[in-house]
């Protein structure tokens, strides 16, 4: 279906993209991965003729139909590639309710898109508009063609996506991580209707993610990219069980999964995994105190179908020094037990009970990473403000040469040197502008830092960075964490005592070592079957 042939892309002197090389075939699902900055997404941009005309392309490009003829894109006007394109290829894009319009209902631009590709007349554009909804396994289209993006949820958006996509039956559906802002079972059930459209509809996938377990459960052949070049490819199975270069090896063994629990994480330099022969005692601290006890706690909120309840019924204590995982599916409330915590909000019913010691404030004591750093940091401000500002409420006995002192310390303890205080955060990777914020939480010396998917947004390797460094900070400075995410993997890996949660209730709670090895919940289960 698709054959890019020594594809290159320069911008002025600077080398992107190095003759990248590999077939997509009829009926087939491609996986690709590699790190941020490998060149995945910048490929696929380039083949859906939507790079920007700053860059500089050479190589080939070539679509054969199903009819049998072939075509080179790139000797195409803009133009005519953008037309062709349109109707041989779709993308599926990583945050569906970014993409969305928020303003519009489904239906309006599922509609929209049809009558681009040429659907006229309302009876056309309904049957076909209730067929792509059913294809996707939308049974409700009524409902879903009547909502705006906000009223669904991540999956029912995520197949929105994938209907518009197939609106005008194209040849290749190139997917750029559909699923990693979503919980496992709802990414399982994407996956499932992507690789569907391969088997059934002949449709052809790519397949972008930095999630090796689902690439190598869907895909039928993996690429490997590796700054800007196809470093391996082969049959899905036989990459990852058996991989040639050094780098597809490290990238796998940077995995976290419970059998690697008391070791960390491999991580990733110049394509080399770098074996870490450090272990840690795997055993929670032994001390059974509370920092913060939550008793009986629910949340309701008032909304025009009446009242919704978001938590019911939540009893669970964080003990200090303990990494404890709140795990379970978007909606299940894990963001509002996270706003309860930090006072953002009002519980319904229940108390919270902070054990942090007379004399001090919520904010000195518990601190939150978000998950995208680099929305959690001001584009406008140089890193240096950001922790002049933190320390000047919380720390105002320091002067502006000690501020910078300690500035420079947090930095150095979460892997960073002191130059970066002087840049702006687009000057950094996604990893580094997470240590910046995990920097700037310690700065008011937290007991308690609560981290909120910090790691979902990140590839592989720098995860395990990451992990590494949320852990290296729980033993040394005896933090406690609260590490809410929806990746068992990450869960059993991080943490010693472990939440479930679904809609709103409390499943099971324990040691995390003794739920992944006697679970009593079907749910928690089913969360384990994705490691």
């Amino acid at each position: 279906m698709l054959s890019i042939d020594n594809l290159t892309i320069k911008a002025k002197d600077t080398v992107l993209l190095n003759q990248v090389t590999f077939q997509l075939h009829e009926n087939e699902m491609l996986g690709i991965v590699g790190e941020s900055g490998s060149g995945k997404s910048l490929t696929c941009l380039a083949i859906g003729g939507l790079l920007p005309k700053s860059l500089s392309v050479s190589g080939r490009i070539i679509h054969t139909s199903h009819d049998g003829i072939s075509t080179d894109w790139l000797p195409m006007s803009p133009e005519l590639r953008k037309t062709l394109a349109l109707k041989r290829f779709a993308f599926v894009f990583q945050e569906p309710l970014t993409a969305l319009n928020p303003v519009q209902t489904c239906g309006h631009q599922i509609r929209e898109n049809l009558k681009l590709l040429g659907v006229k007349g309302a009876e056309a554009l309904s049957e076909k508009l209730k067929s792509l909804l059913q294809e996707v396994e939308l049974t409700d289209y009524k409902r879903i063609q009547e909502s705006y993006p906000f009223e669904l949820s991540g999956g029912q958006r995520q197949r929105v996506m994938i209907a518009m996509a197939l609106a005008g039956e194209p040849d290749v559906i190139i997917a750029d991580e559909p699923t990693t802002a979503l919980d496992a079972n709802v990414q399982e059930g994407i996956l499932k209707l992507l690789k569907q459209l391969c088997v059934t509809k002949g449709k052809s996938v790519i397949l972008i993610s930095h999630d090796l377990d689902a690439v190598a459960k869907y895909a039928d052949r993996i690429a490997v990219f590796y700054k800007g070049q196809v470093i391996e490819t082969g049959n899905a199975q036989t990459l990852i069980n058996s991989p040639q270069a050094d780098y597809t090896r490290a990238l796998i063994q940077c995995k976290p999964n419970p059998n690697s629990r008391g070791r960390y994480l491999v991580s990733i330099d110049q394509g080399q995994a770098q074996l870490d022969t450090d272990a840690y005692n795997d055993h929670p601290s032994s001390s059974q105190t509370p920092l913060v006890s939550i008793n009986h706690l629910s949340k309701t909120y008032a909304s025009s179908l009446g009242k919704v309840t978001a938590l019911k019924h939540i009893s669970f204590d964080i003990r200090k020094g303990w990494c404890t995982a709140l795990i379970g599916e978007s909606g299940s409330g894990k963001s509002t037990l996270s706003k309860l915590l930090v006072q953002l909000e009002g519980s319904t019913e229940g108390e919270i009970a902070y054990h942090i010691g007379t004399g001090k404030t919520l904010s000195n004591q518990i601190q939150m990473i978000f998950q995208d750093p680099f929305a959690a940091l001001n584009p406008k401000h140089q890193i240096e403000t950001m922790f002049h500002e933190v320390l000047i409420k919380h720390r105002p006995e320091l002067d502006k040469q000690a501020r910078i002192a300690y500035s420079q310390t947090l930095l150095e303890k979460v892997g960073l040197n002191a130059e970066a205080l002087g840049k702006y955060p687009n000057a950094f990777s996604g990893g580094q502008r997470q240590r910046i914020c995990i920097a700037r939480a310690l700065a008011v010396g937290p007991q308690l830092l609560i981290c909120d998917e910090s790691t979902s947004a990140l590839d592989l390797s720098v995860q395990a960075q990451i992990l590494n460094l949320l852990k290296q900070l729980q033993i040394q400075e005896g933090l406690s964490l609260l590490l809410i995410t929806h990746s068992m993997a990450v869960a059993a890996w991080m943490s010693d005592y472990m939440l479930v949660l679904q809609n709103g209730q409390l499943l099971e709670q324990g040691l995390t070592a003794d739920l992944i090895k006697n679970s009593q919940s079907t749910y928690t289960q089913s969360l384990l079957s994705h490691i």
